[in-house]
């Protein structure tokens, strides 16, 4: 049985039997597919975090009005709204919010469609939970993607974090806060460092990018901008930018579109043997491993479209980097730093190409 945990916030026993009803209508329903909702109730936020930390939660149903943790009878919308932004943001989970007053929910909370608000109609709950159903895979994904990083991250404490414990704890003066800040940086460095180097697994095109971007309130290198019709990609060292100690950031254009690329990506898609996948994976394959003139660096289709970048670096424009941290909005997406290193690396080389005089063939 595939059985995902339902966390129910609500502090109305009637509308906690309403919400069960449903839930029993939805596993009877779905009985055939081996697919079982699992509702742990809880009446608060204080009792949400307890779960949180108790168990592992699959995705929640979360009502607006609710009391507060200091046990008073005043419920505010607010709490609710709170407690939704905690749990998709710091939890990581598919969150409904279900209020007789859905008109209450935070609109930048809803706004990006991760969060949907449901009325407390007849058959709101029905729609509630209906809703959650449909991120099954997701939740599916979701659960393996935390069990591969408990893997990960067990080897992690095995190999690094254990046998230097008593070194790190006295390095850092036994500061609980800052041991856990820093050995969180070092389960996520490691751990990525481990996963991306798992041969058995090629990367997806979409690793490639952020989208959006991480750093939300100013520019990154691998930053690429729409600007006047045109997409630029931002090069300048992500140090003199956080700074703020450079008036000017360096773009370089990015072309799309590849001639030959949408016939060999569908080639590669419709082949049924090996000898028609060989043509198609060689030309794909020119563009990956960067078979290119050093003026251009190639980078897959950003998600959500078809068309391959192009990094021209012999095109190239500055651009005050405060006008820049003003365009954030028509920022498209954000080279991930498994990616950025190949393409800095590359322009360094590009410009840092001396030559040497021509000598005359002809007195050899």
């Amino acid at each position: 049985m595939n059985i995902k945990t339902m966390l129910v916030v609500e502090d109305e026993d009637r509308m906690i039997t309403l919400l069960s009803d449903a839930l029993e209508d939805w596993n009877a329903a779905n009985e055939g597919s081996v697919r079982c909702f699992e509702a742990i109730f809880v009446k608060s936020p204080e009792g949400a975090a307890q779960e949180l930390y108790n168990r592992k939660i699959d995705c929640a149903l979360v009502d607006l009005r609710l009391p507060p943790d200091d046990a008073s009878d005043k419920t505010d919308a607010s709490n609710g709204n709170t407690l939704a932004a905690n749990l998709l943001r710091e939890n990581g989970i598919p969150v409904a919010i279900i209020s007789g007053h859905p008109g209450e929910a935070e609109p930048d909370l809803i706004g990006g469609g991760t969060v949907r608000a449901f009325e407390k109609a007849d058959d709101g709950y029905e729609q509630a939970v209906n809703w959650l159903a449909s991120q099954w895979e997701l939740m599916d994904a979701l659960r393996a993607v935390r069990q591969r990083l408990e893997q990960s991250t067990a080897e992690v404490f095995a190999r690094r974090i254990w046998p230097n414990w008593s070194q790190m704890a006295e390095a850092i003066d036994h500061d609980n806060k800052k041991l856990a800040i820093a050995i969180a940086r070092q389960y996520a460095s490691h751990t990525a460092e481990l996963l991306g180097q798992d041969a058995s697994n090629d990367w997806h095109p979409f690793e490639s990018f952020i989208v959006p971007s991480y750093i939300d309130d100013r520019a990154h290198t691998g930053d690429i901008f729409l600007l006047e019709d045109t997409n630029w990609i931002v090069l300048t060292p992500q140090c003199d930018m956080a700074t703020g100690k450079i008036p000017n950031v360096l773009l370089a254009e990015c072309a799309l579109g590849a001639e030959y690329w949408a016939e060999n990506v569908e080639a590669l898609r419709a082949a049924t043997s090996n000898s028609k996948r060989r043509k198609p994976t060689e030309f794909l394959r020119n563009f990956v491993n960067q078979n290119l003139p050093a003026s251009v660096h190639f980078l897959p289709p950003v998600p959500g479209t078809v068309e391959p970048i192009l990094v021209q670096f012999g095109k190239i424009r500055t651009i005050p980097l405060n006008d820049l941290n003003k365009q954030l909005d028509v920022r498209v997406a954000s080279v991930s730093p498994p990616f950025l290193g190949n393409l800095v690396q590359r322009f360094g080389a590009f410009i840092s190409r001396t030559g040497q005089p021509n000598i005359g063939v002809e007195h050899f």
